[in-house]
């Protein structure tokens, strides 16, 4: 939609923009990647090139005013003993009859950094731009500048600010500040441009969707009008690489008969390219690996999720031999309180309830060991024990403790026997 709508803006020829397959997707261009003609939307964009290219367009906008015939080469280079830095020349050159003609030479540079804390590539190019405007009797030189600044995330998106057609010398500047986004859903990027232009704004938006494994590209969007002349975009692009072609063609709303729209083909040749066969087969190959390893990353989380299984159960019987040896536990300990409560009862009976002290009886008088015994003749080892003891088959006691006073196992006479204290009960 044009806020406001008018029709100035679109009818100065310096908002015109080459490229087969950016006036396919409504020239929405300023966030697509690998195409030369980003040298015209965002030079930022060079730096996804990684080989030199050449492309050239022709093609035909057509207006209620008057028709235009459009011519445009683009070149790009990346620089070898610069890192990410591709070198960009495009030559843009429009004709009216003999009432009109622009041409604009723009040198661009494009390259890029990672900032340290965010982590993503930031990409950006700048450049100048040389543009001559010749009308009947008059001819106008200008000079210009050109900026452009793109980032993406991993989800697809990018997002892009483009500074453009700030030229000098031709009485007023044209320059145009462009907001653009794009995202990738399911193979089909969408995008959108928002252009703000003097007092004139519009957005733009197109679609693109590989077919056959990226050989065709489809691209549809929404065209740029001129004079008021409204009209769908339409595109297809074919990858032969090294040999790419773009075709656009238009479908005008108010019908075949009207004058609106653009048409153009675009054909280059990318130097050093991979053919379009061996980038399938590369990418099937790459395909079957991210396969291999999303297999292995798959066998492998098993392993570790039967890992966690087992220490699972091992964990629950541990836990079940723990709960059972509460329980028992609580059982104890269940047993042991009714005790300790029967004992207190019957503390407090007692002590409700006390006995008569009875009187202390005298204790006997303890028996004093070792005995000293003289051996009588006649006596015997049983005999003494039996005397002492009260147990003749304790005699191995008294011979244990007199051994030098036995002879031939009978006591010497009149020897002094020392005489040990009887066993204590039960043993």
């Amino acid at each position: 939609m044009l806020l406001p709508a008018a029709a100035a803006f679109p009818a100065n020829f310096t908002g015109f923009r080459p490229g087969a397959r950016a006036n396919a997707m409504g020239t929405a261009f300023s966030t697509v990647e690998g195409d030369p003609y980003a040298i015209f939307y965002n030079p930022a964009n060079l730096t996804t090139l990684t080989n030199i290219e050449a492309r050239f367009e022709t093609g035909r906008r057509l207006s209620a005013a008057t028709n235009r015939g459009e011519a445009s080469i683009a070149y790009v280079r990346p620089l070898p003993e610069k890192r990410n830095r591709v070198v960009g020349l495009g030559l843009y050159s429009s004709r009216s009859g003999k009432t009109f003609s622009q041409d604009s030479l723009t040198a661009v540079f494009g390259d890029r950094t990672v900032l340290k804390y965010f982590q993503k590539p930031i990409y950006y190019g700048g450049g100048v731009k040389l543009l001559s405007l010749r009308y009947p009797g008059r001819n106008q030189l200008g000079l210009g500048l050109e900026a452009g600044a793109l980032v993406g995330s991993d989800s697809g998106l990018r997002t892009a600010l483009v500074l453009s057609d700030a030229v000098f010398g031709l009485g007023k500047t044209g320059a145009t500040l462009t907001l653009g986004n794009s995202y990738i859903f399911n193979y089909i990027t969408v995008l959108a441009d928002f252009r703000v232009r003097g007092a004139y704004s519009e957005l733009y938006f197109g679609a693109e969707y590989p077919l056959f494994n990226g050989l065709l590209h489809a691209r549809a969007g929404k065209g740029i009008s001129a004079d008021g002349g409204d009209y769908m975009a339409l595109g297809v692009g074919i990858n032969t690489l090294p040999w790419l072609i773009d075709f656009t063609f238009s479908v005008p709303v108010k019908g075949y008969g009207s004058n609106a729209g653009y048409y153009g083909i675009n054909a280059g040749c990318r130097f050093g390219a991979a053919t379009f066969s061996e980038n399938l087969v590369g990418d099937a190959s790459r395909q079957v690996e991210s396969f291999k390893v999303q297999v292995a990353e798959l066998r492998n989380q098993k392993a570790n999720l039967d890992n966690a299984i087992a220490a699972a159960r091992v964990s629950r019987g541990i836990l079940e031999t723990d709960l059972t040896l509460m329980q028992v536990r609580a059982r104890e300990m269940d047993k042991n309180l009714r005790d300790i409560e029967m004992h207190t009862l019957e503390a407090l009976y007692i002590k409700e309830n006390p006995k008569p002290a009875k009187r202390a009886l005298p204790s006997p008088p303890q028996e004093r060991w070792p005995k000293l015994h003289k051996a009588a003749a006649g006596e015997t080892l049983r005999s003494i024990a039996s005397k002492y003891y009260g147990n003749p088959n304790l005699w191995e006691r008294i011979y244990e403790a007199n051994e030098k006073s036995v002879l031939k196992g009978l006591p010497v006479e009149g020897a002094i026997f020392t005489i040990p204290p009887p066993p204590a009960p039960g043993r």
